[in-house]
């Protein structure tokens, strides 16, 4: 393609080419700048005249601050945009250490809850910020005002789900992780309920009473050996020591493997 014609202007360093408005035929004037950077010449487009409103006097003022060192030329524009960009992309905020959590772990057991507490607890709190920028004050707030509402266990698991994505990050060297030790919210786990005599009678009565076959037997289980449902439910022959009188606990929630029978 030749080059076009360039056409002088009354201003130093200021010329421009004629082209078409865009969207339509209407001739247009297309402003330049020519400058000398060090020992380069440049030449930049300034705008054009009537779709930004471009005039020789507005590009020998532009023109005088690219000199001048006031403004950035558009290559220098642009390199800083990408840069800019670039550097977005590097950070590591608490929601790109979810998203990429999750991506990692699609089968871990109990996503379903950890998304339910993180798009209603921990996105909303602490989702924009990185987290080295994160305060032992920021999560203190948190979790005062979730124990407004919630119990002390699931705030707990809430700032749990927090410390989690971070040591996520932090392992995988996305990012620096905070500088203190999270403080978790105390929680009395510890029920004891005691059943009267009276109570524990009218108990087995029903049990015994029940016409299914497996239901009165599960019932006295939990009740001897204070297993949980999930426990009963996967307890298999093997798992049973007669001659020592232990069973194996599969899967336990707290770690403990053996009750005794």
């Amino acid at each position: 393609m030749p080059a076009q014609k360039r056409h002088k202007t009354k201003y130093p360093g200021i010329y421009y080419i004629m082209g078409k408005a865009i969207g339509s035929k209407k001739p247009e004037k297309i402003l330049y700048i020519m400058y000398r950077k060090g020992n380069k010449q440049i030449h930049e487009k300034a705008g054009r005249q009537y779709a930004d409103d471009m005039t020789a006097a507005r590009a020998s003022q532009i023109r005088a601050k690219r000199i001048h060192g006031d403004e950035l030329s558009n290559k220098d524009r642009r390199e800083a945009l990408n840069a800019e960009k670039e550097a977005r992309n590097n950070i590591w905020t608490v929601q790109r250490l979810w998203d990429e959590y999750v991506k990692n772990n699609p089968n871990l057991k109990g996503m379903r809850t950890y998304k339910s507490a993180y798009r209603l607890h921990v996105d909303p709190a602490f989702g924009k910020m990185e987290p080295k920028d994160i305060l032992p004050l920021d999560i203190k707030r948190v979790s005062n005002r979730l124990l407004k509402t919630k119990s002390p266990q699931t705030v707990q698991h809430v700032i749990e789900l927090l410390r989690r994505i971070i040591n996520f990050g932090v392992n995988n060297r996305l990012c620096k992780g905070i500088d203190f030790k999270i403080k978790m919210p105390k929680v009395d786990n510890v029920k004891t309920e005691d059943l009267t005599d009276a109570q524990l009678k009218r108990l087995l009565e029903t049990i015994e009473a029940d016409p299914h076959p497996q239901a009165g037997t599960i019932m006295r289980m939990a009740l001897c050996s204070a297993m949980r449902r999930s426990e009963l439910f996967r307890l298999q022959w093997k798992h049973i020591n007669f001659d020592k009188k232990f069973i194996q606990i599969v899967d336990p929630v707290k770690g403990a493997t053996k009750h005794p029978t």
